[in-house]
């Protein structure tokens, strides 16, 4: 569970965090024209932190003798410096504000063999119009940093330009494909996302908050996480199971012992008991052994995987499938405590049907039949 909390929790992260809150798209094609005036509305609210203009456009880009399909993101590089996610993971160069070079990402980079300050070509199928059809763009761009964020997705594939190279690279004029929102609580970005709709109303634009541009992944994550959970409590079905089995036959190999304590006078409810608190025991240190080493494997999962890996020499958790370079880690402690009690609770009522059958047959029968 703590992994499937921490994948969760990574994912959304830092998608969330390059990509925006809440997203403001056009209506139009054409793009957004007016960006100052819808810029001035949106950062009115006090509750909106940034908002950045952008254009996004697929490309091919070219080292000198690889090429890969990439993500071309137009981005004020002023503010491109205020996406932390971006600018506290450049591992190489820096972002320069007023720069007509690209930054890009780390496993890209090692794709095309290019570092900082290289040349990369991009190429773009926005071409020119002629008799014999278009022609694709191509420019060349000085590498001015490279950035590792830690998803596979963005880290092989984007490159961020200043806006104002893009829309000269894509011949768009002085318009916007989208602008991105953050927020002072991303929790909260449905309600305001309802507030900047009143107020850009009449613009020609709509705006979508990230739960609703990320449904499908986070009605995926949901859909994992439950069925991760119906797996446990399986896990703690079975246990039960196995605690009863090990009851009965305890109840069966010591029945002469038990039909001599109730011919001397021992009560029923005495004998049950001793079976019930029997049964507790192997719960809780079940319970607790099994918490302290679910605890230091959610800590240390990621250095575990790393020693598996070297071991057996295999691949854990690829990265091109799972987006994340690392598995992450995440205990919430309602979960752990709920896990803790039911465990518990489960251990007790699974010595109820073998305490009761511990004192059933008759003292007298039971030592004939010996």
């Amino acid at each position: 569970m703590s992994v499937m909390n921490g994948f969760r929790t990574e994912l959304i992260d830092k998608i969330v965090n390059i990509n925006g809150h809440i997203l403001v798209y056009p209506f139009q094609q054409q793009g957004i024209k007016d960006i100052e005036t819808i810029e001035d509305k949106i950062n009115k609210f006090k509750f909106v932190e940034k908002s950045l203009p952008m254009i996004e456009a697929q490309i091919l880009a070219l080292g000198e003798s690889q090429s890969s399909g990439g993500l071309l993101r137009g981005i004020p590089f002023e503010k491109l410096s205020l996406i932390n996610i971006v600018s506290s993971n450049i591992i190489k160069g820096s972002i320069k504000k007023n720069s007509r070079g690209v930054v890009i990402g780390s496993r890209l980079a090692s794709n095309l063999s290019l570092t900082v300050g290289d040349n990369i070509s991009i190429m773009s199928p926005r071409g020119i119009s002629s008799p014999f059809g278009t022609i694709p763009r191509s420019y060349s761009y000085d590498i001015d940093a490279i950035f590792d964020i830690g998803m596979t997705d963005y880290d092989s594939t984007v490159i961020f330009m200043n806006l104002p190279v893009t829309q000269e690279f894509l011949n768009l004029g002085n318009v916007a494909g989208v602008i991105q929102i953050f927020v002072d609580n991303p929790d909260k970005s449905l309600i305001y996302k309802e507030k900047i709709d009143n107020e850009l109303e009449g613009l020609q634009v709509f705006s979508r908050d990230w739960s609703q541009t990320n449904a499908n992944l986070q009605e995926m994550l949901i859909v994992e996480r439950n069925v991760m959970f119906l797996i446990f409590s399986l896990l703690l079905v079975i246990t039960g199971i196995n605690i009863v089995s090990g009851l009965i036959i305890l109840v069966k190999d010591r029945s002469r012992e038990i039909s001599i304590l109730r011919a001397m006078g021992m009560k029923k409810i005495s004998i049950a008991r001793l079976f019930v608190i029997s049964g507790a025991k192997i719960g809780f240190f079940a319970t607790f052994f099994g918490l302290m080493i679910g605890v230091l494997v959610s800590i240390y999962v990621e250095n575990i995987r790393q020693f598996i890996m070297s071991v057996f020499d295999i691949t854990l958790f690829n990265p091109e499938i799972y987006f994340l370079i690392s598995m992450p880690s995440e205990i919430h402690i309602p979960e752990v405590i709920t896990i803790t009690i039911l465990s518990l609770v489960l251990s007790v009522i699974a010595t109820i049907y073998p305490a009761m059958r511990s004192v059933a047959k008759d003292p007298a029968e039971a030592l004939r039949n010996e």
